[in-house]
């Protein structure tokens, strides 16, 4: 038996905790420290199988742990893509190995990749999979679906099997436009001209007329701009099944950011402007948005220093989203309650997951600056580095076991 002391929950009460551990007895003083319930990030890229020098379960797992995260969903684009029945169990049995050598119990699911010719295998996966992944645009990797019949089809059969799409919405044909007006510039801002607003205005207003069509349950990721933000309020309006996500890069930097960071803060979609920045934090306050994705995507130093068009688009930030997100607090741009549905209960309800009882024990009264080589994301940089962000995560209780995270020894990968 463990007991957690003077511990602080959300409504402002304070409580004691009894936890069953097969761990010896002990008793741990929770003065100061807040209980939060952990944290899901439904969007990562962990990079399993075929880029493991950018990240593993090992690593990432690592990572989830001190962003306060114990649940993650896996993205398709991995080499191979998670596109075939075999594909998704081969990659299933490799992430279970990582986990037992790095000997942290993360919870995972996986999305399964649409193509335009696979749509024979997901119905072989119905009970397998968190939900199917749409790449409307391009972005890492080569799963595309950018033709019209496709996506009817797709749609079609995901309300027939009750699946939930999940859809990277950017309009290919425009970013291929695009891409010959500025095929000549080389600053990494053109990157928001590229994939320009009018891409994902399109891509989304396609998305809500398929979803109004055939009733498909319908997450749309990584929205970044006012114009999103308007047209899936109004599908809210309508009662139409869409759900919208928010990703921290689109929360917490902008366009001016490519000053400083150039390639590493690469992205798709892009980076916008403070309008809609401003736009994303009113449709978090007003429930528009209703779920909080990292989208972490890491990639080495090395990739990232490569010329703008070479250079990959991703942008790591599992491992700081608790700090940032209490920075938000603390910044009055959101109170606790809201980040509870963000992180987690709207999570479950949204992807019909069955309720857990992990959860996080958060020291509020730190404040730090990150470096990058503390981080234990395999590729060791982030963007949110030598910024003063408030919090840390001080234990995580996953699947039974109580993790006190100053203790943690990273297993080798």
């Amino acid at each position: 038996m463990i007991r957690i002391l003077n511990v602080n929950k959300v409504d402002g009460s304070k409580g004691e905790l009894c936890l069953l551990s097969e761990e010896d007895s002990y008793e741990i003083d929770g003065q100061g420290l807040l209980m939060l319930p952990a944290f899901i990030d439904p969007h990562v890229h962990f990079r399993i199988p075929g880029a493991s020098h950018k990240e593993d379960w090992i690593t990432g797992s690592y990572a989830a742990l001190l962003g306060g995260v114990t649940t993650v969903f896996d993205m398709p684009n991995n080499t191979p893509n998670c596109t075939t029945l075999s594909a998704f169990k081969e990659k299933e049995v490799l992430i279970q190995k990582q986990l037992d050598q790095g000997g942290i119990p993360l919870r995972f699911h996986l999305y399964f990749g649409a193509t335009k010719d696979n749509l024979k295998e997901i119905p072989k996966v119905k009970d397998h999979v968190i939900a199917i992944k749409v790449f409307m645009g391009s972005s890492t990797g080569d799963l595309l679906v950018d033709d019209d019949k496709t996506l009817e089809a797709i749609f079609k059969m995901a309300k027939d099997l009750d699946l939930l799409v999940a859809l990277h919405a950017e309009d290919e044909k425009i970013i291929s436009k695009n891409k010959l007006i500025y095929q000549n510039e080389t600053d990494p801002s053109i990157h928001s001209k590229i994939r320009n607003r009018e891409a994902a205005k399109a891509a989304v207003t396609k998305a809500i007329e398929l979803t109004s069509k055939y009733g498909t349950r319908t997450s749309i990721l990584h929205l970044s701009t006012e114009d999103e933000i308007s047209l899936v309020k109004q599908a809210k309006k309508q009662g139409l099944p869409v759900f919208a996500e928010a990703t921290p890069h689109h929360l917490f930097l902008t366009q001016e950011s490519y000053k400083k960071f150039g390639n590493k803060v690469k992205v798709n979609p892009p980076l916008r402007e403070d309008k809609d920045q401003e736009a994303l934090w009113k449709g978090i306050q007003e429930g528009v948005i209703d779920y909080i994705g990292t989208d972490h995507a890491p990639h080495t130093l090395s990739e990232k220093s490569l010329n703008y068009k070479e250079a990959p688009a991703g942008i790591p930030s599992i491992e700081l989203l608790l700090p940032l997100l209490l920075t938000a607090v603390d910044q009055g741009k959101i109170d606790l309650e809201t980040l509870v549905k963000l992180t987690r209960t709207n999570i479950e309800k949204i992807f019909r997951l069955k309720e857990q009882t992990d959860f996080i024990l958060v020291d509020l009264a730190s404040s730090k600056k990150f470096k990058d080589e503390e981080l234990k994301t395999k590729c060791q940089w982030s963007p949110y580095s030598d910024q003063m962000l408030k919090g840390r995560v001080a234990y995580v209780f996953i699947q039974n076991k109580l993790f006190h995270m100053d203790k943690l020894a990273l297993c080798p990968s």
